[in-house]
Formats: structure tokens, sequence, C-alpha cells
């Protein structure tokens, strides 16, 4: 990332933060007052990047094949967000800030809701295996009726008396990706960061790609300060030679005008 986007970052980050801390005594009004139309209708428009952050774990989700088929949007997980902060205001930790409050609720809820999605997958995969198992079964024994209705294997009737059939498996043809994500240098920064674990992967976003002060990445990661820096530097490294591995060291845009 050049100096210019990160500054840029940097400015967006710091004007979000700022917004969320003057207005924070106003959405503990509004927990505490039961207002919650006017908490959401007041907050939502103050985390846009948040909702940016989750869209991008969640591409990440895919991308890992960790989920194969999705439930839920940016928008459903930031309201999860939104609406767990607004019925636990009052135990908000005292050693966080709203915003740093915000993503570790967030976190929280991505991970809920992707642990649950591969269980669903993990179930609908073994269901597939299932029944194409069946489908090949049949195909070898093929059951089937004669003119009169009478039930025989297929193998005891004459070719001319077998109906036409196929068994066509339906094919999973929903990929979120195509539609998420339409610029292909991101997609291979993002297939890049698929392979890192997920702890670390969140400190290198929330460093790299939010603009978060190192002080802030280790209270919402939940890893020591002194650890920030080194895991960024180490990510950075581990995505830079996933993209030289899987020949994409260089960007499509940079060998286009190479």
């Amino acid at each position: 990332m050049n100096s210019r986007n990160h500054e840029r970052l940097w400015v967006k980050r710091t004007r979000q933060t700022a917004a969320l801390g003057m207005n924070e005594a106003a959405f503990q009004m509004l927990s505490s007052a039961g207002r919650q139309h006017e908490f959401f209708k007041q907050i939502i428009p103050l985390l846009n990047s948040l909702r940016s952050y989750i869209a991008r774990r969640l591409r990440v989700a895919f991308l890992s094949m960790k989920v194969r088929t999705p439930l839920f949007t940016s928008g459903d997980i930031l309201d999860a967000t939104v609406l767990k902060a607004y019925s636990e205001f009052a135990h908000k930790p005292k050693d966080l800030s709203l915003e740093q409050w915000l993503y570790q609720i967030a976190n929280t809820i991505l991970e809920k809701c992707l642990r649950e999605r591969q269980v669903i997958d993990k179930r609908r995969r073994s269901l597939e295996v299932l029944r194409q198992t069946e489908i090949r079964t049949l195909e070898e024994e093929p059951i089937t009726t004669d003119a009169e209705g009478e039930i025989y294997l297929a193998e005891d009737l004459d070719d001319s008396e077998l109906p036409a059939r196929e068994f066509n498996p339906p094919v999973d043809t929903s990929n979120p990706e195509e539609e998420l994500e339409k610029k292909e240098d991101l997609q291979e920064l993002f297939r890049a960061l698929a392979h890192i674990p997920v702890t670390e992967r969140i400190v290198f976003e929330l460093s790299a790609v939010e603009a978060f002060p190192d002080e802030s990445v280790a209270k919402i990661a939940n890893v020591p300060l002194e650890a920030v820096p080194h895991i960024v530097r180490k990510v950075r490294t581990e995505i830079l030679h996933e993209l030289r591995r899987s020949g994409n060291g260089v960007t499509r845009r940079q060998r286009k005008t190479a």
C-alpha cells in the first residue's frame, strides 16, 4: 500500500473514530432509554468502514472455501453487531472505545456465523456424496417398469422397453465471489489472505487495511501490543510469497502497462 493510500485510510479512520467517540454518550442514552430505531438511525451512517471490513472477511471465507453458500450479507452482520451493541451498551468494556468494541463484536458474530455455516456446508457435502452414491447405484442397477406397470430391474428388460433416463445431480453454480468482487487484483489478494490464520489475518487487516494504530489492533484482536508489528510484517511477507508462487506477484494493471 503506497503512502498516499495509507494516509487517506488514516484520515478516514481518524474521522470515524472521532465521530463515534463524540456521540458515545448519546448512543448510551438512546440504549438506556430503549430507543432502538433512533440508535440504529444515528450509528449506522458512521460505520461504513466496519461494513467494508465485514464484507472483506466474508469474501475471504468464500475464497478459502470455509463456507460455500451465503446465508448472510455484510449488512446482516452489521445489523447484528449494532443490535448487540444497543442491547449491551451498559456492559461495554471500559478499556475499549466504542469503535474498538464494535469491531470486537463484529469479529465474534462473524466467527459464530462462519462456524455455523461450515457445519451446514459440511452436512450438505455429505448429503451430496450420499446422493451421488445412490445415483451411481441406480445407474448400475436401474429400476423401471414394463408396459404393464410391473417393476423390474432394467437388466431384465429389452433395451427397446427402457425409457430414456438421465440422472443429473444438481450443480452448485452459486459463486458469491463473482458478484462480490469484480476487480481481479483484489481477488488475487483475497485468495492470498485466505491462506493466513484467522487471528493473524485480522491483525493484518486492522493495521494495513483499516489503518488502526497498533494499540487499537491489539485490543480488538486480543493480542499483545508488541506482537502486532511482527504479525503485520509476517503476513505481508506470506501474502507476497503466495502471490509470487501463484504467478500473481505483478498486478494485471502493471502487466498491461509493462
